[in-house]
């Protein structure tokens, strides 16, 4: 099992470099296709066609020096009620993995994430802004809590646990209601079933939040990808992530393959 159509969010910030260098680290891997996905706004913009030939030509360049298929989908959402999210969302309909950067931390950002989560059919990959990987999917932690969250997470990421030197499953705190023997058993069942050699790791509750503690086990392991389910909830009438989400996201260290 292979990824084989990878879509990178394009558009003209710096982070937007790494985030195809990212895309690109597992397209080589997996021998996948990389799509580019530029959404933009013609109306907004003095010159809508060179912008978009810009990063075109961008992207190309980088794709062409990785020796990876690529393909290109430009859409102007200028005239249309469509957001950016929804647009994302729709595309991914099309693809078994989407790659997007960490959201910035100016107000609108993380909501934006929680959103995107919730209407993408594949799961996201989120590259650090801070820190361009320079390997990806090799040392993989998947945080585990037995639910769908999680499940949907551990299942996305199968590709990428196909390939991996080392996948961990790690679960913070207690247990869950049908008992933790059972279920490392049972998840160990499921791991070999698909072929992988997976260390499950029950790691006490510290001092600190979860997500805390996943980025720490993230450091401890020295993962270059982490692997969890996030909630995301309404308050207010607002969608947001979760303080486990919000947490992660906030601090990333590493690129993290999200799923709700």
């Amino acid at each position: 099992m292979r990824l084989k159509e990878i879509l990178v969010h394009l558009d003209q910030t710096p982070a937007c470099k790494d985030r195809v260098a990212a895309a690109l680290l597992l397209a080589r891997k997996h021998d996948a296709r990389l799509r580019g996905l530029y959404v933009y706004e013609g109306p907004r913009q003095q010159d809508p066609a060179a912008e978009l030939a810009r990063v075109r030509e961008a992207f190309q360049r980088q794709v062409e020096a990785a020796g990876v298929a690529s393909g290109w989908v430009a859409v102007d959402l200028g005239f249309t009620t469509i957001s950016l999210v929804e647009m994302l969302g729709y595309q991914c309909c099309f693809a078994d993995l989407l790659v997007v950067s960490q959201p910035a931390a100016e107000k609108g950002g993380v909501a934006g994430m929680a959103r995107l989560l919730l209407g993408a059919g594949c799961p996201l990959l989120v590259v650090p802004l801070a820190n361009c990987p320079l390997r990806l999917g090799e040392r993989v932690l998947v945080a585990w809590k037995a639910g769908p969250k999680a499940s949907r997470a551990l299942r996305g990421a199968l590709p990428l646990l196909a390939l991996a030197e080392q996948v961990s499953l790690v679960s913070v705190g207690s247990g869950g209601g049908i008992g933790i023997v059972d279920e490392v058993s049972r998840l160990r069942d499921y791991c070999s079933s698909h072929g992988l050699a997976a260390m499950i790791e029950q790691i006490p509750r510290t001092s600190l939040d979860v997500g805390e503690d996943l980025l720490n086990l993230a450091a401890d392991h020295a993962a270059d990808l982490v692997v969890v389910g996030v909630h995301v909830i309404s308050r207010r009438g607002r969608l947001e992530l979760g303080e486990v989400g919000n947490r992660l996201l906030s601090q990333m260290t590493v690129p993290m393959l999200l799923a709700n």
